[in-house]
């Protein structure tokens, strides 16, 4: 376990599988019931844990592991897009930019100035950087030019701000 936190196991598609991975082993999966994809509990990048549910030991709770352990779940783990040890996103989250930007290219009808930026406009959207805003923007009159067909996979990943700037393109 990662101090108060358990580990996390995701799939390669990004469903979670579970994020007590030591706790209840039993969980565990190799293969994601949803999609069949692979599964990883470590970033494939660095080899650091994923941070599943924060944990803490309880007398006033069932035991649930073998050695009398008594834990308490103080919140769910959400899947997180990028690795916090080395900054570098999960495959979903590759997965999702890299959709994103073929979408938008195949079908957006872009011009020059626009292919110049729009693998960084995706990137600050998906990781909401000082320049996301601007970026929203770009996506948004690309948007006006083309079929929605990359919006719900950009709105997944996109921050607050830069999703308020997106609805209703």
């Amino acid at each position: 376990m990662q101090g108060n936190y358990d580990i996390q196991q995701i799939c390669e598609n990004g469903h979670q599988i579970t994020g007590c991975f030591n706790t209840m082993p039993e969980k565990r999966k190799i293969f994601c019931e949803t999609c069949g994809a692979s599964t990883i509990n470590t970033c494939p990048h660095c080899n650091s844990e994923i941070q599943g549910h924060q944990i803490k030991s309880s007398d006033d709770w069932l035991d649930v592991r073998s050695d009398h352990h008594r834990i308490v779940i103080v919140n769910t783990a959400k899947v997180p897009s990028y690795c916090s040890s080395c900054g570098k996103p999960y495959p979903w989250t590759e997965s999702k930019i890299a959709t994103a930007i073929q979408i938008l290219t195949e079908f957006g009808n872009l011009d020059e100035k626009e292919k110049e930026t729009i693998t960084q406009d995706i990137n600050n959207i998906a990781k909401d950087t000082p320049q996301a805003e601007l970026s929203a923007n770009r996506i948004k009159r690309i948007w006006k030019k083309c079929s929605m067909a990359g919006y719900e996979i950009i709105m997944e990943f996109a921050s607050r701000t830069a999703a308020k700037i997106l609805k209703n393109p």
